[in-house]
């Protein structure tokens, strides 16, 4: 379980082979921010697509971080990348390929653990999430 600000819900967040119906919708929308274009034009879907997520902000950068940056990113070095999303079923099998890997250990040198955060589009996605979050909380009397 996670502990996080007063506009997250906490939730226990499973790994990703447990909780992939729920998992698919905020990998799609994290993944449009390695498109090789301009993803900001997207954000509005993103942020209404993560805001409907159980996850908290904290475990949606998480998700971010772990499972998605690490197969996303060379599509941003590219020359030939991709820019109208990303194969569904292609991320799945990478992610969780990935999980189950043998060299899992060597994922802690995971250099979006430090670019991820400073993200000026993630900043951006995140307050988004926040503030839809908040503008769909009931108003208490």
């Amino acid at each position: 379980m996670s502990n996080v600000g007063p506009l997250d819900v906490t939730v226990p967040m499973n790994a990703a082979p447990e909780d992939l119906a729920t998992r698919r919708p905020v990998w799609e929308a994290l993944s449009d921010m390695f498109l090789d274009t301009d993803v900001s034009l997207t954000r509005t879907w993103r942020i209404q697509r993560l805001a409907e997520s159980p996850y908290a902000v904290s475990e949606l950068e998480h998700i971010l971080v772990e499972e998605i940056y690490p197969v996303c990113k060379y599509n941003l070095l590219s020359i030939a990348s991709e820019w109208s999303g990303f194969d569904p079923e292609w991320l799945e099998r990478k992610i969780l390929r990935r999980r189950a890997s043998p060299f899992r250990l060597l994922h802690a040198f995971n250099l979006g653990r430090i670019t991820v955060p400073r993200s000026t589009e993630w900043r951006a996605t995140k307050a988004g999430v926040d503030a839809t979050r908040a503008s769909n909380e009931p108003r208490v009397a």
